[in-house]
């Protein structure tokens, strides 16, 4: 899975105490993502969580801001590893590239993580993580956030413009050469009849 480094982001610029208090906010919000492991049998659980316009707020960028969202997942623990399959569907507030207008874009996610237990946690992409034994919680915040956040589409349009742009890829037009009434030459591969080939000759020798 690719990730999107936060940290890349322009954050806002705050006071040191305001920068706090807000640390403290967001670490409160993302708290409600997280699945305490530690004293889970080895079976299969189910949870459900909804996020807002605060959920990416406490991300602290400017790629997705607003947004309603939410999370059904299902989870299998084993004595080797977690797997996690993530369903996640809402809907997210862009700015159109051509008109500049807001609107919402609905959204459908459907990814499954899995976390083989370790002597320490890694992300090894594609979805696949080493995870501590000794972790007590499995925080499922900033991989709904990377989610989320690559279902943004390089260009965004409102909808109003979508069938616009449909329109423009089906008037494209193909440029060729050829003549519509020329045919093809022959080539001297191709396999002439031998009784033709001899009707031939007795015409030339008329």
């Amino acid at each position: 899975m690719k990730k999107v480094n936060a940290s890349l982001v322009v954050s806002k610029k705050l006071p040191n105490f305001a920068f706090l208090f807000s640390s403290k906010v967001n670490m409160k919000v993302l708290e409600a993502f997280q699945i305490p492991i530690i004293a889970l049998e080895d079976k299969s659980y189910h949870y459900t969580f909804s996020g807002d316009d605060a959920f990416f707020a406490a991300f602290e960028q400017d790629w997705v801001e607003k947004g309603r969202f939410e999370v059904s997942v299902d989870l299998t623990k084993s004595a080797l590893m977690i797997q996690v399959q993530l369903k996640i569907s809402g809907s997210i507030e862009l700015i159109c590239d051509r008109s500049l207008e807001v609107f919402d874009y609905p959204f459908e996610v459907n990814e499954k993580l899995i976390y083989k237990y370790s002597d320490h946690s890694e992300d090894l992409g594609d979805n696949l993580f080493l995870l501590d034994r000794k972790e007590p919680k499995l925080d499922l915040s900033q991989d709904i956030f990377d989610f989320i956040a690559l279902v943004v589409p390089m260009k965004k349009l409102h909808p109003r413009f979508l069938a616009e742009e449909d329109e423009a890829s089906e008037d494209v037009f193909i440029y060729t050469t050829e003549r519509a009434d020329e045919k093809p030459a022959s080539t001297q591969d191709e396999v002439i009849d031998p009784r033709w080939a001899a009707l031939q000759k007795l015409k030339d020798l008329k």
